[in-house]
Protein backbone atom coordinates (compact mmCIF):
# COMPACT_ATOMS: atom_id res chain seq x y z
CA UNK A 1 0.00 0.00 0.00
CA UNK A 2 1.85 3.25 -0.79
CA UNK A 3 2.21 5.34 1.96
CA UNK A 4 3.75 9.01 0.81
CA UNK A 5 6.46 10.15 -1.94
CA UNK A 6 8.59 13.96 -1.50
CA UNK A 7 10.89 15.88 -3.97
CA UNK A 8 10.33 17.02 -7.36
CA UNK A 9 12.95 17.92 -10.01
CA UNK A 10 11.28 21.58 -10.95
CA UNK A 11 14.17 22.93 -13.25
CA UNK A 12 16.72 20.27 -13.05
CA UNK A 13 15.78 19.60 -9.48
CA UNK A 14 18.50 21.83 -7.97
CA UNK A 15 16.39 23.68 -5.26
CA UNK A 16 15.93 22.79 -1.76
CA UNK A 17 14.54 18.97 -2.00
CA UNK A 18 14.44 18.81 -5.48
CA UNK A 19 16.28 16.03 -7.06
CA UNK A 20 17.55 14.90 -10.37
CA UNK A 21 18.17 11.14 -11.04
CA UNK A 22 18.32 9.59 -7.33
CA UNK A 23 20.54 7.29 -7.40
CA UNK A 24 20.40 6.00 -3.64
CA UNK A 25 18.05 5.80 -0.11
CA UNK A 26 19.53 5.29 3.30
CA UNK A 27 17.71 5.57 6.66
CA UNK A 28 20.26 6.09 9.78
CA UNK A 29 19.05 5.17 13.08
CA UNK A 30 17.07 8.28 14.24
CA UNK A 31 14.79 8.06 11.20
CA UNK A 32 16.78 10.44 9.01
CA UNK A 33 16.58 9.34 5.27
CA UNK A 34 19.64 10.50 3.10
CA UNK A 35 19.21 10.26 -0.99
CA UNK A 36 22.02 10.64 -3.07
CA UNK A 37 20.93 13.13 -5.65
CA UNK A 38 23.03 11.69 -8.69
CA UNK A 39 23.00 14.39 -11.30
CA UNK A 40 23.21 17.46 -9.18
CA UNK A 41 26.02 15.61 -7.17
CA UNK A 42 24.95 16.02 -3.93
CA UNK A 43 23.42 14.21 -0.94
CA UNK A 44 20.35 15.56 0.86
CA UNK A 45 19.13 14.59 4.03
CA UNK A 46 15.40 14.56 4.46
CA UNK A 47 12.93 13.99 7.96
CA UNK A 48 10.97 10.39 7.85
CA UNK A 49 8.17 12.33 6.75
CA UNK A 50 10.15 13.67 3.65
CA UNK A 51 10.55 17.65 4.93
CA UNK A 52 14.25 18.53 3.62
CA UNK A 53 16.47 19.22 6.05
CA UNK A 54 20.03 19.90 4.29
CA UNK A 55 21.97 19.31 1.48
CA UNK A 56 26.03 19.30 0.61
CA UNK A 57 28.56 18.54 -1.79
CA UNK A 58 29.00 20.16 -5.26
CA UNK A 59 30.15 18.66 -8.49
CA UNK A 60 34.16 18.64 -8.56
CA UNK A 61 37.29 16.47 -7.30
CA UNK A 62 38.33 17.63 -4.10
CA UNK A 63 37.57 16.12 -0.69
CA UNK A 64 33.02 16.65 -0.30
CA UNK A 65 33.13 17.29 -3.89
CA UNK A 66 31.28 14.45 -6.20
CA UNK A 67 31.29 13.92 -9.31
CA UNK A 68 27.71 11.72 -9.45
CA UNK A 69 26.79 11.27 -6.36
CA UNK A 70 25.62 7.25 -6.83
CA UNK A 71 24.78 5.89 -3.81
CA UNK A 72 24.80 6.28 0.03
CA UNK A 73 24.64 4.27 2.69
CA UNK A 74 24.66 4.72 6.72
CA UNK A 75 26.55 3.28 9.14
CA UNK A 76 25.38 2.34 12.72
CA UNK A 77 27.43 5.39 14.39
CA UNK A 78 25.84 7.72 12.23
CA UNK A 79 28.17 8.58 9.75
CA UNK A 80 27.92 7.63 6.51
CA UNK A 81 29.61 6.69 2.85
CA UNK A 82 28.71 7.56 -0.72
CA UNK A 83 29.49 6.27 -3.38
CA UNK A 84 31.34 8.85 -6.00
CA UNK A 85 30.68 6.90 -9.29
CA UNK A 86 33.03 9.09 -11.87
CA UNK A 87 35.38 9.91 -9.29
CA UNK A 88 36.01 6.23 -8.89
CA UNK A 89 36.45 6.64 -4.90
CA UNK A 90 34.46 6.06 -1.90
CA UNK A 91 34.04 9.10 0.66
CA UNK A 92 33.09 9.20 3.89
CA UNK A 93 31.10 11.56 6.48
CA UNK A 94 30.52 12.33 9.79
CA UNK A 95 26.80 12.20 10.77
CA UNK A 96 24.75 15.29 9.75
CA UNK A 97 23.04 17.03 12.35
Amino acid sequence: MFVSKWGTRGTRGTGDGELYNPGAVAVASDGSVYVSDTNNSRIQKFTSEGVFVTKFGSNGLREGEFDDAWSVAVAPDGSFYVADMDNHRIQKFSPVP
